[in-house]
Order: C-alpha cells, then sequence, then structure tokens
C-alpha cells in the first residue's frame, strides 16, 4: 500500500511542476477562446488544399457555432459528448460525426503541443455508430446488364477498368499510359487527378502505390482504345510535382480528364435503364473486391490490391469470404454407415 501511495504522491507532484511550469510560460492560455487558438492551429497546418477546405467548410458549420467563443481551458468531456449526441440528432450520419469530433480533437492535441492544454477533451470519445452502411456488391449479371446500357464503347471500357481494378474514380481518372504495362499485363497507381484542383498529384490516397494486375479481356481492350488515343507526349494537365511523361488514359472528346460529376449522369442512366436497383460508381471497387473474395482470394491481397493501408478498412468485406468453401464442406461431411446386412463389429 505504501508503495502504492508513495507512487501516486509523486505522479501527483510531477503533475503539478507540469501545470505550474505552463501557467509559468503563459498564466492566461487556458483562457483563449477556442476560435482564437483555432484561427492559429490553422494557419500552421500541413495538410492536401482539398482537406484543408473541407475542414475549414467543417469549421465554420459545426465547430465555430459551438466552440469559438468558448475559452480552451474550460472544455470538458462531457461538453463534447454532448455536443456529439446533438449532432446525431439533427441527422448528420454518424461516421460524419466522426469526423468533426476527429477535426475538433485534432485542434485539441495541437494546443497539447503549444502548451496550451495539459489534455485533451476530445480524445478517443466514444460515439454511437448507428446502423452500419450496406455495401452495393453487383452480380456478375447485374454488372453485364448496367455494361449494355452504357452509350459508348469509352464508357464501357471506363466501366470495366474499374470493376476489374477496383481503382477510385480519381485513380482511374489520373493513370497515364506511362503507368500501363500492357506486355505484362498490369498497371501501377502511382498518380491521381484532383477534380477540385484541376492537377494531378503524385500519388494515391494514402499515399502508397500499388501495381494492379489487368484481365487478359481487359489488355485487348486497352491495345484497342490506345490505337485511337495514341499515348502523347504528355497530358496537357499541371502536376503538382514531377514531369509529365505521357497522356491519360482517360479523357474527354476535346482531351481533358474525365470528371466524376460529368460521367455519372451517363452511368445513372444506364444502372436506371438495367432495373437492378440503386448503384453508385464507386459500387464497382466494393464489386471488385466482393469477386475477389467469393474466388478465395485472401482478403489480406484484395487489400493490398485495393491501396488500403489499414486491414481495419478491408474488414468490411470480410463476411464475404467467410462461405465453405467444397473442400471444406467435403472434409466435413458424415462418414457412410455401412450397407444393410453388412458384418457389424462386436464391442
Amino acid at each position: 500500500m505504501f508503495t502504492h501511495k508513495a507512487k501516486a504522491e509523486r505522479e501527483a507532484g510531477a503533475k503539478e511542476v507540469d501545470a505550474r511550469s505552463l501557467l509559468w510560460r503563459d498564466p492566461e492560455a487556458f483562457k483563449r477562446p477556442w476560435g482564437e487558438w483555432a484561427d492559429e492551429w490553422e494557419t500552421a497546418r500541413q495538410v492536401e488544399s482539398s482537406t484543408g477546405r473541407t475542414d475549414k467548410q467543417r469549421r465554420r458549420t459545426y465547430l465555430d457555432p459551438r466552440w469559438a467563443d468558448v475559452p480552451i481551458g474550460s472544455i470538458t468531456r462531457h461538453d463534447v459528448k454532448a455536443w456529439a449526441v446533438q449532432l446525431r440528432a439533427t441527422g448528420i450520419s454518424p461516421s460524419t460525426v466522426q469526423r468533426i469530433v476527429h477535426l475538433f480533437s485534432a485542434s485539441l492535441n495541437a494546443a497539447i503541443d503549444a502548451e496550451v492544454l495539459e489534455s485533451n477533451p476530445a480524445s478517443r470519445i466514444r460515439l454511437p455508430k448507428g446502423a452500419q452502411e450496406q455495401e452495393r456488391f453487383l452480380t456478375h449479371e447485374e454488372y453485364f446488364a448496367i455494361r449494355a446500357e452504357l452509350s459508348t464503347t469509352a464508357d464501357q471500357l471506363v466501366a470495366d477498368l474499374l470493376v476489374s481494378t477496383g481503382l477510385r474514380w480519381s485513380e482511374m481518372a489520373g493513370l497515364h499510359w506511362s503507368r500501363v504495362d500492357l506486355g505484362r499485363g498490369s498497371l501501377s497507381v502511382v498518380e491521381v487527378y484532383d477534380q477540385t484542383t484541376g492537377t494531378v498529384k503524385p500519388y494515391p490516397k494514402g499515399k502508397r502505390a500499388r501495381t494492379v494486375p489487368l484481365t487478359d479481356d481487359l489488355v485487348v481492350a486497352l491495345v484497342e482504345h490506345q490505337r485511337g488515343a495514341g499515348k502523347g507526349q504528355s497530358c496537357g494537365v499541371d502536376h503538382t510535382t514531377g514531369i509529365c511523361r505521357s497522356g491519360l488514359v482517360f479523357t474527354t472528346p476535346s482531351g481533358r480528364p474525365l470528371r466524376n460529376s460529368n460521367w455519372a449522369p451517363g452511368w445513372r442512366r444506364a444502372v436506371l435503364d438495367a432495373d437492378v436497383g440503386h448503384v453508385r460508381i464507386h459500387d464497382l471497387r466494393h464489386t471488385y473486391a466482393s469477386w475477389l473474395l467469393q474466388r478465395g482470394i485472401p482478403i489480406a491481397e484484395v487489400g493490398r490490391l485495393l491501396g488500403h493501408i489499414s486491414t481495419v478498412t478491408t474488414a468490411k468485406y470480410a463476411h464475404l469470404a467467410d462461405s465453405p468453401s467444397e473442400a471444406v464442406r467435403l472434409a466435413l461431411a458424415a462418414p457412410r454407415l455401412p450397407h444393410e446386412g453388412g458384418s457389424e463389429s462386436s464391442l
């Protein structure tokens, strides 16, 4: 008991020293309004421009109305939890509430680094998850029904590539011919097209380049597509870094990168005409994962092909790999009983 008590007293004394040193540095630091601190933090952040724009919008819409004038040192975990519950009650999805609270938490973590706070009251707040979003996985028949309704062979090839590689739209739109190896039947995901800024970025989501195999049918189709399009010397789109070495694989008739917003109307018409229910373009990526898992590809390999940096992200597909294979069913099958009239062993 004495050892534990002495240890507790030492830890309490250390915290008091830390607190006094913080007050000595800036005795009024904890009284600063959160909004004032957030202005300083926002200026010093180093994030992608698209992320910065999204975070600024979330701050204006959700964070500032609640926290802008609140002294940063007076914020409690109870306050943060109550705020999250209020956000959810307005109809905001659980995942969006999680992102909003995470942004707020990031600002408070930065305040700790700047010695404005000692702890983060928004850290590891457990939020209700709500109903889990159901992913849409197409059967082969459903996919080909949609494909048949797409108006051009070029649109069909775009859909074929998305469903046969699992690429995100930005990865497909930013795919250069120099990243496609038709001889080996593979492509490398190295750049992405950011349609918000109209530029090509040097890495995909997760910042890990990856190589994805191509089906034989896709290789044949891309060879034919390349004859009509030509590689070109450059894509004509500004690259944030590096030098462009070839044209884009897919472009509009005028040679500009494909934009999801422009391509989506044709996709929606095809889905409606195919009469297969609601299907997003992004569901082609989910479908790619489902087809691989149903064919026995390990979930870790599927995650690598999709470019997931965390196994947690791929885990949402795990149930698709749970169906027992024929070999398992045979192994567990009950042994046949001897035919009637056969000899019986005595006990």
